[in-house]
C-alpha cells in the first residue's frame, strides 16, 4: 500500500508542475535576413534576392529588402548588383565568376554588412543532350523534373532528355543540373535539379546519354538547353538539408528538425552559392 501511494504522489506531482516555455518563434524582435544568391562562370544576369523571416505564426508575405548595397568580389573584379524591384539585385547581362576562385558576397543593408564566401569549381564539358521519343513503359511517374502540366495521363508524345558528360578524376564533386525550355526554366525547385555528388562513383566515370529526365509536353522544334553546375560541398549538404526538412518526411525514421546550413554571417540564412556552369542544346526532332 505504501508503494502505491508513493507512486499516485509522484504522478499528481508531476502532473501538478508547470512551466512556462520561452521558444524562439521568429517574432519582430529577431527578424532574420533571408539570402538567395547565385552566381556562375556563365555569363548572364544574375540575381541577388533579399527578404526577412516572416513571423512563425504570420500568414502575410515576406518582407522583400530594399535599399541594400550587394557585391560579389573574386578578390580582384567586383560584381555589383542593382536594385530592380523590391527584394530584387541584378548584376550586369555578361557578369560572370571565375573558376577556381574563393567569391565573397557583400550586403551592406541597416546598418550591418553580411558576407559569404563560397569557391568556384571546375565543371566538366557536356559532351551531347538529347531529346528523343520514349519507347519504354511505365511512362511518367509524377513530380520529375521534366513532369509537364499534363502529368500522367498526358495524351501527348513523351522524350526522354539524355545527356552524356565526363566526370572529373578526384572525389568531392558535386553537380547540378537545370533544364530549360525556350528559355523557361522548367525545374526550378532543388529536389527536380537532381543535384548529386560522387562520393559512391568510380573516380572519372563517363556517363553516356544517360536519362535525365522524361517529359510530356514537348513540340517538335521546341529548344531544349541543358545547364550543368559544379556545386561546392557546402551547396550540396544545404541542399540535401533543405530536402530532408522539407520533401524527405513523413517517416518513423525522420532525422529531427534542424536548422539549414548557411554560409551567410551576422545571424542571416540562406545559401550563397558559386558554380561552374555549362551548357548544351538540342532541338526537339
Amino acid at each position: 500500500m505504501r508503494n502505491k501511494t508513493i507512486i499516485l504522489f509522484s504522478i499528481i506531482a508531476l502532473l501538478s508542475c508547470k512551466k512556462e516555455l520561452d521558444l524562439d518563434l521568429n517574432t519582430e524582435k529577431n527578424k532574420r535576413l533571408v539570402v538567395d544568391a547565385l552566381f556562375s562562370t556563365y555569363a548572364q544576369e544574375h540575381v541577388v534576392k533579399l527578404s526577412m523571416t516572416a513571423n512563425y505564426y504570420s500568414t502575410d508575405t515576406p518582407e522583400q529588402i530594399s535599399g541594400a548595397t550587394v557585391s560579389i568580389s573574386d578578390g580582384s573584379i567586383v560584381t555589383p548588383f542593382l536594385e530592380t524591384a523590391p527584394g530584387i539585385y541584378k548584376s550586369a547581362p555578361n557578369a560572370v565568376a571565375t573558376f577556381n576562385k574563393e567569391h565573397t558576397l557583400t550586403i551592406d543593408y541597416n546598418g550591418k554588412t553580411y558576407t559569404a564566401k563560397n569557391y568556384c569549381d571546375t565543371v566538366p564539358a557536356l559532351d551531347t543532350v538529347i531529346a528523343e521519343l520514349y519507347t519504354g513503359s511505365g511512362g511518367l511517374s509524377g513530380g520529375g523534373p521534366g513532369s509537364g502540366p499534363g502529368g500522367q495521363g498526358s495524351s501527348g508524345p513523351q522524350y526522354e532528355i539524355k545527356f552524356s558528360t565526363q566526370e572529373l578524376p578526384g572525389f568531392g564533386d558535386s553537380y547540378a543540373w537545370k533544364i530549360y525550355v525556350n528559355g523557361v526554366l522548367r525545374n526550378d525547385s532543388i529536389s527536380e535539379q537532381l543535384s548529386n555528388n560522387d562520393e559512391y562513383l568510380p573516380d572519372g566515370t563517363y556517363f553516356n546519354e544517360v536519362q535525365l529526365t522524361i517529359m510530356d509536353d514537348l513540340n517538335s522544334g521546341d529548344t531544349i538547353v541543358l545547364a550543368q553546375h559544379a556545386i561546392s560541398e557546402e551547396t550540396y549538404d544545404a541542399y540535401v538539408a533543405i530536402l530532408f526538412q522539407t520533401q524527405y518526411k513523413g517517416g518513423i525514421f525522420d532525422a529531427p528538425p534542424a536548422n539549414v546550413p548557411t554560409n551567410l554571417s551576422e545571424g542571416a540564412v540562406g545559401m550563397f552559392s558559386v558554380t561552374g556552369e555549362v551548357r548544351a542544346y538540342t532541338i526537339v526532332p
